[in-house]
């Protein structure tokens, strides 16, 4: 079981990305789209994604619609010691156990915002995510959040989209 954590950004290189993300509203997933088990939840696409009903490749809708937001997370997956190709953005979203069956490799996860709680567990270990990029391979590795999560809680996962080539 391989987990890595990485050095931790400060917080300051946040502040930006947060104001940003609070001025808008975050759509909430449908149950059409929902995964199983999920519970309905706020999120984004960001990078590179795989048109569902054309094949086509190319920039996510939320990339076009919001670049000011895209480009603050672009500037902060630079800091990353791999290669992704797509980051998936959660706003308060306790998850149940799972695999990520998109992502090719390794992952990224790292969380910001004024909470309490929330904590990811990889394989029965819980990690606090703040400020401090977690590396693993989601798609290997069953995880999940802790369900006490209190507060504004903002999550970015980088990873490499199965249907995407590393940028």
């Amino acid at each position: 079981m391989e987990i890595e954590i990485l050095p931790e950004i400060d917080a300051l290189e946040f502040e930006k990305l947060y104001h940003l993300l609070n001025k808008i509203k975050i759509p909430t997933n449908t149950i059409k789209t929902n995964r199983r088990n999920f519970p309905l939840h706020k999120r984004m696409c960001f990078g590179l994604t795989r048109a569902r009903y054309s094949g086509v490749v190319g920039l996510s809708r939320d990339s076009i619609r919001y670049p000011e937001i895209f480009d603050e997370i672009m500037r902060i997956g630079d800091k990353l010691p791999f290669k992704w190709t797509s980051v998936h953005l959660n706003h308060n979203v306790t998850c149940p156990p799972h695999k990520d069956d998109k992502n090719n490799g390794k992952s990224v996860l790292i969380s910001f915002g004024e909470y309490i709680g929330g904590n990811i567990v990889i394989e029965g270990i819980k990690y606090d995510a703040r400020h401090r990029p977690i590396m693993f391979n989601g798609s290997l590795l069953e995880h999940w959040n802790t369900q006490d999560l209190q507060g504004n809680k903002y999550s970015l996962v980088y990873y490499i989209n199965k249907d995407c080539s590393a940028r």
